[in-house]
Formats: C-alpha cells, structure tokens, sequence
C-alpha cells in the first residue's frame, strides 16, 4: 500500500514537472518572438518597429485614459490590412512551394481568416456605437496580434500548435502589465490638455473626477439663483424680494 502511494505521488509530481517545463517552454517562444526574434531578423525588424513606436505613443499619449470609438476603428483598420498583407505572404510561400503542407495551410489561412473577422467586427460595432470596442479596439491589442502572428507569416519562424498556445496564454499578462504601467505613471500634459480643451475623456474615473469638480459650482449656482417656470433661472434677489415676487398676482 505505502509502495503504491509513493509510485501515485511520484507520478503526480513528474506531471507537474512535465506541465511547469511545458509552460515554461511556451513562456521562452513568447518572449522570443516578441523581443528576440525582431532583433534578429532585419526584415522583421524594419516591420516592426514602427509598429512598437505606434503602440508606444498611442498607448501613453493618446489611450492611456482609454481608447475612443473612433481609435477603435482606426485600429481596427490596421488589423484587416494586415490580415490582407498575411494572405499575400502565405500565397506567395505556397506559390514558392515553401510551405507545402495541407494542415499548416488549412491552420495559416484559418488564423488570417480570424483575425480579419475581428477586424471588421470591430469597424461594425464601432459604426453602430457600440462600447465594447473600447475594450477590444485598443492598440495594445493590435500591437500583440502584429508581434506574434506576423513572424509566422512571413516564415521567420515555423508555424506550431504551441505558438498559437503561447500567445493566447500570455495574453493577459502582456495586457494587464501595460495597464499596470498606464496607472502608476503620471498622465503626460498631452493628455491633461486635452482633457481639459475637450471637457471629457473616454475613461470613466476621469469623467468621474471632472463631473465631482463641477458639483460644487452647481450647488453654488442653486444657492445664488431661483428658478421660475416661466423666467427661468434669476439671481437671487433676497428673501424678502423672493416673498413679494411669489405673492403678487
């Protein structure tokens, strides 16, 4: 009995080290493809790197508060367009015959295919004014999508069940750290001018913060001013001018 409680345990253990191994391989081809490999391929690296410096300034210079309806859809746009330019790369790596395997075309034109449906949902939910692409229209999103797929497509690195793992895994730590960075770093002027030129933001505490702002000017307005149904608001011209106002006919 103690024998097979020991062999139990010895195979629950090699799970977790066989799992832990597992993730920890998926974390090294994540961080590779998002750091490594644009280092190491010039072709990449001319691809991408607007795209980080995109990200960077739109990130912490325009949605860092949260993005508009309008951002969304323009980021959307970069989305489709770059699923085009993945479908003109996988053909011309077909046409070459340098992908020739039926299931990774099958698995290449599914995830293109993908990735231009999110695109126009987000255009489609933007023009109908829907909110939810405040959430999934967002340049980081994009960013990620571009930095991870697009190695592939252009066959800098192999296509794999296990990259694909990778990127959806580790998702929400690349977004939660930007969004971790957003709060902890003070707003640029950039942003305080022009919330303060517009009179609103697309994030709600700041809209929150500007409305308590504006409570005590209006307490103060009620205080000094009364209302008539008939004149509207009038200063307040003294209780006793208010009594003979209301008790004329």
């Amino acid at each position: 009995m103690k024998l097979y409680e020991t062999s139990k345990r010895g195979r629950i253990l090699i799970w977790y080290v066989t799992a832990g191994l597992y993730v920890w391989g998926l974390f090294k081809l994540w961080i590779e493809t998002i750091f490594v490999i644009p280092i190491k391929t010039i072709d990449m690296l001319w691809l991408l790197v607007p795209v980080w410096i995109t990200w960077f300034f739109a990130e912490f210079y325009q949605e860092k508060l949260g993005t508009s309806i309008g951002n969304g859809i323009t980021n959307a746009v970069l989305i489709i367009w770059g699923s085009i330019d993945c479908s003109r790369q996988t053909v011309k790596l077909i046409t070459n015959k340098i992908i020739t395997a039926q299931i990774e075309i099958i698995g290449r034109f599914a995830i293109i295919a993908g990735i231009f449906i999110y695109g126009i949902l987000i255009v489609f939910f933007g023009i109908k004014g829907n909110k939810i692409i405040k959430k999934i229209g967002r340049v980081r999103v994009v960013t990620y999508i571009f930095a991870m797929f697009v190695p592939i497509f252009y066959n800098v690195i192999p296509f794999s069940v296990n990259h694909i793992i990778a990127a959806l895994l580790f998702f929400p730590l690349f977004y939660f750290v930007i969004e971790l960075v957003d709060r902890i770093t003070p707003n640029p002027k950039a942003i305080t001018q022009d919330n303060e030129v517009t009179g609103n933001s697309s994030n709600p505490k700041a809209v929150q913060t500007q409305t308590a702002s504006s409570q005590p000017n209006l307490q103060n307005y009620a205080l000094h001013h009364i209302y008539h149904p008939y004149q509207g608001y009038y200063q307040h011209p003294g209780q006793q001018d208010w009594n003979n106002r209301f008790n004329k006919k």
